[in-house]
């Protein structure tokens, strides 16, 4: 997927005595979005977007040691060795190393001749970083502006993590500007460099729009702008669509003070093992403390706040170094929430700062990107509607901007599942998102180009035809009337499902699910061999999908009856 960007001029920051202003660079080829006020925090904007720079960059993917320096060495060394040893006179060998030490004098003075190349090369090296580099691998943040904040969002480099900065109004003393919209910003190294020279002695203005901080010419062809043509991979676009599928999800939350999860990372910096397991376990007990055990010295770090749930919840993650992102940002943190998917499954961890929130989102593992293997868009409830009720809610979510599924319900006057149904297509096809600290829904394109009736058209019809091999097996298997829901009981959370299934090869199962209000999957077990090797790590199997489809069906009828 090609993306243009074209930027007029660059964002950055102007630092005077006593005041300083932070411009953001937009994309000109997208929707005219821009924002104006002035940070009554600055310091902690600033060390906000330095967690998200560090994101962008990041590459946790194992990079093989460079070793030619040490090959060429060695190889000198040998050489030197058989040349000694063809070497019989006492002043044969004399004159050798009188050579050698002439050759070690040359090589010096050849390396004072080379010093102006080596620092222009030097200096070539570094501005193609910080163009060529950033064009070529890094991707521009999307960000977008609501009538009640801007956040930011971003992918690293390897798709394993994924960041989210949003800045409430109340951040800033006076908005001066404001039209809603979603583009992408020009955060190049340079940017993060001035970001972090902000002071709270300086009154700071925050601005975004098309031109940032450029200086302008006049006369033909004037202007100052940038171009990028981005290799947009659709992993990125699929990555989006898998985070807000896993936010969906019943996940296990719990608060957990700044300093205690200070006191992890810092024992992360502190010691490094060659060694497995190496995760980090969260161990949870009803009235009791909550420890976080880090493998494989299983050293225990008993956390300040207690477990509130009624069960007894153990669940290890890995790629724990990704959260030395977080280290910077808590010590201005009021509280963490941690959100767990499951044993090897992602976790997100939201820092609260105030006016500002953070939140990391981590993959299951560092090699197991956002877009890789996982599958979490299956465990959300797929659309069963028509195109022009997906172009209602769509339109009602993008005249608010941000709203709960019951106020689009009451809005469009569909019925609450329908409506929920349509959300959950809108976030799967990048059109909405999930906000996880304010607990709405969100308008947020990813795209260019506006929603059109003949993308809806193509939403609800991929939806039918399902692409995937456990969608499109659980459809048969409920077009086909072999799914038997065997108990449904409401529970404050949603509904606890068990039935009988006979999949597409002719076995029998009993998959137990477990569904929110909004048709998500919280837990599932099924008796089939899918289920016994992945359980969900992978994605729902077919049988628990076709028990769902079931569900679903069932709340359809009942809303209809309603209404």
């Amino acid at each position: 997927m090609i993306v243009d960007a074209r930027y007029a001029g660059e964002s950055g920051v102007e630092h005077g005595l006593s005041t300083g202003k932070v411009g953001l660079a937009t994309n000109q080829l997208r929707e005219a979005t821009y924002f104006k006020g002035e940070l009554r925090r600055p310091l902690v904007f600033r060390d906000a977007m330095a967690a998200l720079h560090h994101v962008v960059i990041s590459d946790f993917r194992y990079q093989p040691k460079d070793r030619l320096a040490f090959k060429a060495w060695l190889a000198e060394q040998d050489r030197r060795f058989l040349l000694g040893l063809k070497t019989k006179s006492a002043a044969a060998k004399v004159e050798l190393e009188q050579l050698e030490s002439r050759l070690a004098l040359l090589d010096a003075q050849r390396e004072q001749r080379r010093k102006p190349f080596l620092a222009a090369r030097q200096r070539y090296v570094e501005w193609a970083y910080a163009h060529q580099y950033e064009l070529n691998y890094l991707f521009d943040p999307v960000i977008t502006v609501h009538p009640d904040e801007v956040f930011f969002e971003a992918f690293s480099r390897d798709e394993s993590s994924y960041a989210r900065v949003g800045a409430t109004h109340a951040l800033f003393g006076d908005v001066k500007e404001l039209r809603c919209g979603t583009t992408n910003i020009d955060f190049s190294v340079a940017l993060a460099r001035q970001l972090d020279r902000i002071r709270s002695y300086r009154t700071t203005s925050f601005d975004i729009a098309p031109g940032g901080l450029s200086v302008h010419t006049t006369g033909p062809g004037g202007g100052v702008h940038k171009e990028k043509k981005i290799e947009l991979p659709e992993s990125w676009v699929q990555g989006f669509h898998q985070v807000q599928s896993t936010m969906a999800m019943g996940l296990t939350s719990f608060e957990v003070a700044p300093i205690d999860l200070f006191n992890i990372i810092r024992v992360l910096m502190r010691k490094k093992t060659r060694e497995s397991p190496r995760a980090l376990r969260w161990e949870l007990v009803p009235g009791k403390r909550i420890r976080a055990v880090l493998e494989p010295w299983e050293l225990p770090i008993e956390l300040a706040t207690r477990h509130r749930g009624d069960r007894d919840v153990v669940v290890r993650t890995w790629g724990r170094d990704r959260l030395k992102t977080l280290a910077r940002l808590l010590p201005v943190a009021r509280r963490v929430t941690v959100y767990l998917a499951g044993l090897g499954m992602p976790s997100f961890y939201l820092v609260d700062l105030g006016e500002l929130s953070f939140v990391l989102g981590l993959s299951g593992w560092t090699d197991n990107d956002w877009a890789g293997g996982a599958k979490f868009d299956l465990l959300t409830r797929r659309l069963d509607g028509s195109a022009p009720e997906l172009l209602a809610v769509y339109a009602a979510l993008k005249e608010r901007r941000f709203a709960t599924a019951s106020a689009l319900a009451e809005a469009t006057a569909f019925g609450l599942e329908k409506t929920r149904s349509a959300l959950s297509y809108l976030c799967q096809i990048g059109r909405a998102m999930i906000d996880l600290y304010g607990g709405v829904y969100r308008h947020r394109d990813l795209f260019t180009d506006g929603f059109t009736a003949a993308e809806a058209q193509r939403a609800v019809s991929a939806a039918v035809e399902e692409a995937n091999p456990a969608q499109k097996a659980a459809r048969s298997v409920f077009a086909s009337d072999n799914v038997r829901i065997i108990a449904r009981r409401p529970v404050p959370t949603g509904f606890k499902l068990s039935g009988s299934v006979r999949g597409t090869g002719g076995e029998r199962v009993r998959p137990q699910l477990h569904v929110d209000v909004g048709g998500q999957i919280v837990e599932g077990t099924c008796t089939c061999r899918q289920h016994a090797s992945y359980q969900l790590t992978k994605g729902p199997c077919e049988h628990l999908l076709a028990l769902r489809l079931a569900h679903l069906d069932e709340l359809a009828r009942e809303d209809a009856a309603k209404h």
